[in-house]
């Protein structure tokens, strides 16, 4: 937020929900968990709790449901973004430094990605 306000920018957060309809899933999924809708409003919910938690004020908030990569990169150019900030904390190879997710938003994103460490 403090970046967004020394460049007098708005700040969007996006939340994306990487979800995998029931009929493509491995395993049975729970009742509870088969529904987008509900994945997406819960996510809502938990991104607008997280915000007021970190004092983030007026910010725009984006829910989607998806591929992560696509929907970053998709927010991004629909609201000519100039800059992408993402935590990462990925687990191997290449994507360990910088996350399989950060990474491919990295190599798609029109914009500059800042990658921030995040410690689990």
């Amino acid at each position: 937020m403090n970046l967004a306000k020394c460049y007098d920018s708005q700040l969007i957060v996006i939340h994306v929900v990487d979800y995998v309809p029931p009929g493509y899933a491995a395993a049975e999924l729970p009742r509870s968990l088969a529904s987008e809708d509900l994945l997406v409003e819960r996510a809502r919910d938990h991104l607008k709790k997280w915000i007021d938690d970190n004092e983030l004020g007026d910010c725009q908030q984006v829910v989607k449901a998806g591929s992560p990569k696509r929907a970053i990169v998709s927010v991004a150019h629909d609201s000519a973004v100039d800059l992408i900030v993402m935590g990462t904390h990925g687990e191997k190879g290449f994507a360990r430094l910088l996350g399989s997710t950060t990474q491919a938003v990295m190599h798609d994103a029109e914009c500059d990605v800042l990658a921030v460490r995040v410690k689990s």
